[in-house]
Formats: structure tokens, C-alpha cells, sequence
């Protein structure tokens, strides 16, 4: 019997009148899920991806139509996300399993988590955070006990990213969706030279993720880096700032010093980690941090929205980092109105009217999964 059901008509960023939904698994485990039946679709399909294949060459193969809706999730393959060319007017979303260990109970949590999220009120939530974002020179990050502040200048020439809506033709999204980021370049072209306007202090607390890109050679050294970080779910410590770049780390309760020391000890071995790579909000109200390793847990977004810093980006760095600041709430110092973070004494102002900035935002960036 299947440990997984795909409920198709759950998957609400396939928006509109629909013709098939095809579930994509890779090929080993095929029979680990199932598809249950549709009212929206004409068709359900399930077709799989060989050990040989690429993600492209499984939406090349025969059974896949041109204009499917598609849903990916292969446990235990890094996949890497097709050129627009390759998906056609499919409409590709992808539940990124491989570079972080997701064990069984994980893709069951992120499933129903996928087919919980209601993709047009996500949608909305993201388009809000622009907004207030475009009206803002500059924000102020601080956390409620009063660790850290620092202010990041929202008016950089950065590359800013939606994981978070309504899929079109030809577009692409991970599943689960809910995260809106900012990189000083393009996301996937790490230069250390471009850097976040990000000056000041910044508390970590959270669930920390250790991914490992496509490289099975580093899994236990990868198990026992994410181990010695693990302990920011309950412990704070504080990352010092200067044009984006941690110049100094400290804890600030005797748990945290164990990730400050492995920290010390990345920076030591490769200065690249000291760049502040990712400025992210995660934004899923639907989604709680997972125990583990779980590239999964970046689009958690509470109730207001979460912010988390990415390190980082491989192949160019052994590991990509990425670390949760539950504790900090984003304003807008102009008019301390709260645009991001948990419930905090954050007096609203109204701005004065006047012309709105936008942010040029990509919708569907490319990815390994």
C-alpha cells in the first residue's frame, strides 16, 4: 500500500480550468505513492523519473503532456530545475528533497502542507510585503528581547525572488511555496564582491538548514555540521554586520557558543561564508519547523512572516547555509510601521502620500532540488 496520496485537487497553485496533473516521482520508489481521483481534471497521471534521467529529460519523455500541470517530488534525488524552454506551457511545481536528508515523515508533513496552502491568499500575503517593502528606503531589523538591530537598504540594486502564488504557463515554483528574497546579484551567481547593504546586528533562533548541493561525499560531514548548528532552535546568538559581511559572532545564552565555534571554524576555512548571500522572508502560515536537516522548513512564515539569512551557495561553497531569525520583526523606521516578523509593541504610522517605489521581482527563479 502507498504511504503517500497526491490529492490533485488540493494543489491550488494550478490555477483555472485544468486538462491533466501528472505526478512526477523518481522511478525507485514509484510505488511509495499514489494519485487520488479528480473533479478538476480530465486526467491523472503518474510518471517517473529514471536514476539516468534529469528532470528536463523525465519532462521530454513520452506521458508527460505539453500543457500538464506537474507536480515533482523524489525524496532521494537532487534535481535540477529545467530552462523555461524545457517546461513549455507546463506549469512545474517541485518539492526540493535532495540536497538536505528528508526522511519519510517529512515529505508526509510537506505534502499535506503543500496541499493545505491556499496559493491565492499566499499570493496576496507576498504582494503586501512588496508593497510595503517598495514604500521603505531603508528597514530596521530587531529582535524583541533587544539582542540585535541592523538596518538593510531595501533601494540596493538586488535580485529580488517570489516563491509564493499562482503558477502560469511555462512557470515554476517549490513546493511548499511561501518565501519572498533579496540577493546583491542574480540568487544562482555567488560573487562575494556584491553585497546586501546590511550594517548592524542580527540574533539567529531558529531551525538552521546545512544543504550539500549534489555531492554525496560530504553527507556525514554535512550531518555533523548541521548537528553543531542544531542547537539555534533554542538558543540566540548574535551575527555583527559591516556592508554584509559578519565581521563577529557571539552567543548569547552558554547553548549558543557550540554553533558559534562551528561558525568560527567555517569563517576560518573559507572567508565566503562571512557574505550575507540571502535576505529571505519566509511567508506559509500553513507550515511549522520540522525537527531535522530540511531544506523544507525555509518557507515557514508564521503568522507575519519570518526572517532568515541565507550563507553561501554551492557548488562554489562546500555548503549552503541558511539560518531562521524568529525573534525579528522588520519596520519601516520612517514611519515604525511593521511590515514583517512576530507580534511586536510596533506603533503603525501612516505614511504621507506619495509616488510608491516598486521592486522588480522574478517569479520563477531556477533551482536544485
Amino acid at each position: 500500500m502507498a504511504q503517500f496520496v497526491v490529492r490533485p485537487d488540493s494543489h491550488r497553485e494550478f490555477p483555472g480550468p485544468h486538462s491533466t496533473f501528472c505526478l512526477l516521482t523518481q522511478a525507485d520508489r514509484a510505488t511509495d505513492f499514489s494519485l487520488a481521483a479528480s473533479e478538476r481534471y480530465r486526467e491523472v497521471v503518474h510518471r517517473t523519473v529514471e536514476a539516468v534521467q534529469s528532470l528536463a529529460d523525465a519532462l521530454r519523455g513520452a506521458g508527460v503532456p505539453t500543457d500538464a500541470d506537474v507536480f515533482v517530488v523524489c525524496p532521494d534525488r537532487f534535481l535540477v530545475s529545467p530552462e523555461p524552454d524545457e517546461i513549455g506551457s507546463r506549469r512545474l511545481a517541485v518539492m526540493p528533497c535532495g540536497s538536505t536528508p528528508v526522511t519519510d515523515a517529512h515529505v508526509a508533513y510537506f505534502l499535506d502542507v503543500v496541499q493545505r496552502t491556499d496559493s491565492v491568499a499566499l499570493e496576496a500575503r507576498a504582494d503586501r510585503l512588496f508593497e510595503a517593502l517598495g514604500d521603505a528606503d531603508e528597514v530596521l531589523l530587531a529582535d524583541h528581547a533587544g539582542h540585535a538591530s541592523a538596518r538593510l537598504r531595501v533601494s540596493g540594486d538586488y535580485e529580488w525572488n517570489q516563491q509564493a502564488g499562482l503558477l502560469g504557463p511555462g512557470e515554476q515554483q517549490i513546493a511548499p511555496s511561501g518565501e519572498a528574497s533579496a540577493a546583491p546579484t542574480g540568487l544562482y551567481r555567488f560573487d562575494t564582491s556584491s553585497r546586501l547593504a546590511l550594517e548592524g546586528s542580527i540574533a539567529l533562533r531558529g531551525a538552521p538548514i546545512v544543504h550539500r548541493g549534489d555531492d554525496p561525499a560530504v553527507l556525514d560531514e554535512q550531518a555533523e555540521l548541521f548537528t553543531d548548528l542544531d542547537v539555534l532552535r533554542d538558543a540566540t546568538i548574535v551575527l555583527d554586520l559591516a556592508d554584509g559581511m559578519v565581521t563577529g559572532v557571539r552567543a548569547i545564552d552558554p547553548a549558543g557558543q557550540r554553533a558559534v565555534d562551528t561558525l568560527g571554524k567555517l569563517y576560518a576555512a573559507d572567508e565566503s561564508y562571512r557574505v550575507v548571500w540571502e535576505f529571505g522572508i519566509g511567508l506559509n502560515p500553513e507550515l511549522v519547523q520540522q525537527a531535522g536537516n530540511c531544506g523544507l522548513n525555509e518557507m515557514f512564515g508564521g503568522s507575519d512572516g519570518i526572517v532568515h539569512l541565507g550563507f553561501g551557495l554551492t557548488p562554489t561553497t562546500r555548503y549552503a547555509l541558511t539560518f531562521t531569525c524568529a525573534d525579528t520583526v522588520i519596520t519601516n523606521p520612517a514611519t515604525d510601521a511593521r511590515i514583517a516578523g512576530p507580534d511586536a509593541p510596533v506603533c503603525a504610522v501612516t505614511p504621507e502620500p506619495g509616488p510608491a517605489r516598486r521592486l522588480n521581482r522574478r517569479r520563477t527563479p531556477s533551482c536544485g532540488c
